[in-house]
């Protein structure tokens, strides 16, 4: 009877603000790009694929799963609107990065298709969360802030909020996200290729 291979170990224990950050770009970049719709699941393993890029070039050992990835994620929106309510501001690194995507301001981001009505936008927020808290909990007790309409240009409720900025942020996640696949490829073409020396190795040792 031939042996079953054992379970591919994984990460765990606490994220590094790297790791997280990685994580907030991949996802991010996936969620602009579905919008209106929910993550697919190669969108959280492309998103996998990133972190354990970033933690190879760290030299951590084991990767974080796709089932990992999305239970950070849950948590960063959690302690995301946890951030929005202190005052003054933690200085939380990553509220920023969150905002980018999280927050749902008037237009569309300038190269972005229009966003849909707030009652749409909110209602797919719960969808997107159930998906990844499996059916409940977190998706039922919170709401997607939004900037108030009467806040100027230089009022407290537009601080922190530029659309171009956001636009050069998402080409730069588009351009890592792109570069941690195309690399994640690689390491997998090359395990691959050692993999069959080794076994035209143990063929020719039985021969």
């Amino acid at each position: 009877m031939p042996s079953r291979k054992p379970p591919r170990e994984s990460a765990s224990g606490k994220w590094s603000d790297g790791e997280t950050s990685t994580l907030i770009d991949a996802w991010g970049a996936a969620r602009v790009r579905r919008q209106p719709h929910h993550l697919l699941l190669d969108d959280w393993r492309d998103t996998a694929s990133a972190v354990n890029a970033h933690r190879r070039a760290a030299g951590r050992r084991f990767n974080r799963t796709r089932s990992q990835c999305q239970t950070r994620i849950r948590t960063l929106k959690k302690r995301y609107k946890e951030e929005l309510l202190k005052q003054p501001p933690s200085g939380w690194p990553h509220l920023r990065p969150l905002r980018a995507f999280l927050a749902s301001p008037d237009g569309p981001p300038p190269g972005f298709p229009a966003r849909t009505t707030p009652a749409v936008h909110v209602k797919q927020e719960a969808k997107e969360d159930e998906e990844v808290d499996g059916g409940g909990g977190l998706a039922a007790s919170w709401t997607v802030p939004r900037r108030p309409r009467s806040a100027g240009a230089g009022s407290a409720g537009s601080e922190g909020f530029c659309p171009a900025a956001v636009v050069t942020k998402l080409a730069a996640v588009y351009e890592r996200v792109e570069l941690a696949r195309i690399g994640a490829e690689k390491v997998k073409m090359e395990m691959e290729v050692q993999q069959a020396m080794l076994d035209a190795m143990k063929v020719e040792v039985e021969q």
